[in-house]
């Protein structure tokens, strides 16, 4: 997953990876690896499992 403008340190992208240690959020443009309380807070902006809930059904069949 990535998050775009998200890094707390230089506003850089963020990108999520795993290693032999787990997994991790770091910045693309600085490398800055996030806390675990960094993480909480850039997870908690993930968007709804659905992106065309929020859209009105008449727009859908426009969409498609």
């Amino acid at each position: 997953m990535f998050w775009i403008k998200a890094c707390p340190k230089c506003r850089g992208d963020l990108y999520e990876a795993a290693d032999i240690y787990g997994e991790y959020i770091a910045c693309l443009q600085c490398a800055h690896y996030l806390t675990e309380d960094e993480q909480a807070r850039v997870q908690s902006l993930q968007p709804a499992e659905d992106p065309m809930a929020d859209v009105p059904r008449s727009l859908e069949r426009i969409a498609a």
